[in-house]
């Protein structure tokens, strides 16, 4: 296993920032999602005044655990649903605010794979039963997918364990490439790379940077993952006590400015502007955001560009409140089916065994399916929803209740549910992610190359408080 966790990090999570005499400053922190958070927090118990400007009315950002419209103690992750047990920092705030954690079950063998029409168990189909409609090739069948799979990432691995410097280049060479050329490449058929994606639930990301898939693979996150027992929204939830006087709620950031002497960030609150002086400023925004926000003084060309160009993928997740957890009687609990259907990926919940009931993620969808379903109705959404899970569940609709959707891209305070490098992006843009602006700094998911994961962004938002603390 390759290590993801700087120790200096972890040990600002577990002992502070560092001790010296540098003197205490006025920072602005843009956004309360967990970046925000955690530079806010480390900063303040260093002694630093500390401001953090937040346009909704919650915190958490993209951790966001949907309790309503459902019964009374149900629940589902909309947002960031699983930590890997690689990811010491985000274990590290769970011990320190004591929040339960349980285990998040991410493959589950019972579950189905519904294509072209047929339904197979999905561990028959890892077991190299692939429904005959897959025209692969006799060598192909010879191998079960996992085989395959192996096959092309072992001399990756063989190479950064026999030397661990060999890790750049190898990210390097997979960068510029799309994770489908990439599997082209290796010899995989067409058939075979629309098994893998439909297999592993991300067909729709093919296009995508291989390296964004292959560093994930190599750093095993999805092997052993974790959830917080009762919901998510725990985490950025158990840093109020320490923060809730030091946030603006429903304030929303419209101009940056600054010069030699600090920063000034120009907001609106209930149709009231107002103008927040700081010596420095964390900008946890996501940069689909941040593209819409004026900068008076203007970032350098780099920025400017990479805040243009970075992709933002899209993810829509569409939830079922069941009287029944009827996917149980089939052998099911927790993990996910997987379909060629417009709900491509169905989630089931591991509820508490005292409730009948469940809160299933009927569809968890990403890419150019995401943004299909973001162009229906809530309505159109959850009626067409309930035939494609009638597809895999026979029967089911009787059991369902109620429904509910979130689209990213249509959230005006993320533009998209995470940061995935297209080919070439990482070499481009990441530097340019990352590099402070005068007296700006940056942080989030975006600002890390660990993309899509809470790690990405506590880690980010380490290293800018840690500069800014740091800085004479």
């Amino acid at each position: 296993m390759i290590s993801v966790t700087s120790p200096d990090l972890l040990s600002i999570v577990q002992n502070g920032l560092p001790q010296g005499s540098c003197p205490p400053k006025r920072v602005a922190v843009l956004g309360a999602g967990i970046a925000g958070l955690v530079a806010a927090s480390e900063l303040i118990a260093a002694g630093h005044d500390v401001t953090v400007l937040e346009a909704q009315p919650r915190v958490g950002g993209r951790i966001r655990t949907l309790r309503t419209p459902f019964s009374p103690g149900l629940y589902n992750e909309a947002g960031a649903m699983r930590i890997p047990a690689q990811h010491a920092l985000t274990l590290a705030y769970a011990a320190r605010f004591d929040l339960p954690l349980r285990p998040f079950l991410s493959f589950n063998p019972r579950a189905w794979f519904y294509t072209h029409g047929q339904r197979v168990r999905l561990g028959q189909v890892l077991n190299g039963e692939v429904p005959a409609a897959f025209p692969l090739r006799e060598d192909e069948r010879a191998q079960t997918l996992s085989q395959r799979w192996e096959d092309i990432m072992a001399p990756m691995r063989e190479e950064i364990s026999a030397r661990p410097a060999a890790w750049d280049s190898v990210m390097e060479r997979l960068q510029g490439i799309s994770l489908r050329s990439f599997l082209r490449q290796s010899g995989w058929s067409e058939a075979t790379v629309e098994l893998w994606g439909l297999f592993a639930g991300m067909e729709s990301l093919l296009f995508a940077s291989a390296a964004e898939f292959v560093r994930e693979y190599l750093w095993e996150l999805r092997t052993n993952t974790l959830t917080i027992d009762g919901g998510m929204d725990q985490l950025p939830m158990a840093f109020l006590p320490q923060l809730v006087n030091h946030i603006h709620f429903n304030t929303r950031v419209h101009a940056l400015d600054q010069d030699a002497d600090g920063v000034r960030i120009l907001t609106t609150s209930l149709g009231c502007n107002a103008v927040l002086e700081a010596d420095y400023a964390i900008c946890t925004l996501p940069f689909s955001v941040l593209r819409h926000i004026e900068v008076h003084n203007p970032f350098s060309w780099d920025k400017r560009k990479a805040i243009r160009n970075l992709h933002y993928e899209s993810a829509t997740r569409i939830f079922f409140e069941c009287r029944e957890r009827f996917w149980e009687t089939e052998g099911i609990r927790g993990g996910a089916s997987v379909t060629d259907l417009a709900i491509r990926n169905v989630f089931y919940p591991e509820h508490d065994a005292r409730t009948a009931r469940g809160v299933l993620i009927a569809s968890y969808s990403h890419g150019q399916d995401a943004q299909r379903w973001g162009s229906l109705t809530e309505m159109e959404r959850l009626v067409q929803a309930m035939e494609n899970v009638e597809e895999i569940h026979p029967g089911c609709r009787r059991h369902i209740t109620g429904g509910a959707s979130v689209v990213w891209s249509q959230d005006p305070h993320a533009g998209g549910a995470y940061a995935f490098f297209q080919p070439h992006q990482e070499e481009e843009l990441h530097r340019a992610i990352v590099k402070p602006e005068g007296r700006y700094y940056f942080a989030g998911e975006h600002a890390s190359i660990q993309h899509r994961w809470i790690e990405g962004a506590i880690e980010s938002a380490l290293r800018a408080a840690e500069a800014i603390h740091a800085h004479p």
